[in-house]
């Protein structure tokens, strides 16, 4: 009777025959007290209704616990994205920021590039018409020799010394400041 009592408590309560055909026959060899304790679980079929009920509700509690664990772990992730969305949003104006600095910087290599590419052209040209420049210097300097040789043949060395030559014309002016001082002193100016 012992290992029937520790069935399943739901299929004891749809059918106790078993327990109840082991408690008839042992009935009047048992004490008394022990009968009163086994008599209600040879006919507990009557409490088949209670105990559908109850293993229900706790299914249903089991269930409404999972489904809260549930609902508690989607609105932990429902505030995780809506963090991350706020931090998302509030990132916007650095991007944007970020974004027009770029594009500023882009703008202003990109007119470096163009002043690059003027000043390579520049440079370019003046590499292809180096050798056309060149010789027109050598024209020139070729030119400009011949014009000190013409004018060299045409020099005569000066006599004397540019220190005799300033002596001369100091004897001269100091001739001349007397000339002016007599001119004055005579007119009584």
């Amino acid at each position: 009777m012992r290992v029937l009592l520790q069935n399943d408590i739901g299929r004891l309560v749809e059918d106790a025959s078993p327990i109840r055909r082991l408690f008839s026959d042992i009935k009047g060899q048992i004490p008394e007290e022990t009968t009163e304790s086994l008599e209600p679980a040879a006919y507990i079929e009557y409490m088949q209704t209670p105990v559908s009920r109850a293993l229900r509700h706790m299914a249903d509690r089991a269930q409404l616990a999972k489904t809260r664990e549930e609902a508690d772990s989607y609105k932990h992730r429902a505030q995780e994205v809506h963090q991350r969305i706020n931090l998302l949003k509030s990132c916007r104006p650095d991007i944007v920021g970020t974004i027009d600095r770029l594009k500023r910087r882009r703008a202003e290599l990109a007119k470096e590039m163009e002043q690059i590419t003027k000043d390579i052209a520049a440079e370019e040209k003046k590499l292809q018409e180096l050798p056309s420049v060149i010789t027109g210097l050598n024209k020139e300097r070729q030119n400009l020799a011949c014009e000190v040789i013409r004018l060299r043949r045409h020099i005569s060395e000066v006599p004397g010394s540019a220190d005799d030559d300033q002596r001369v014309l100091d004897s001269a002016h100091q001739i001349r400041e007397r000339a002016i001082a007599a001119i004055d002193a005579f007119l009584g100016l």
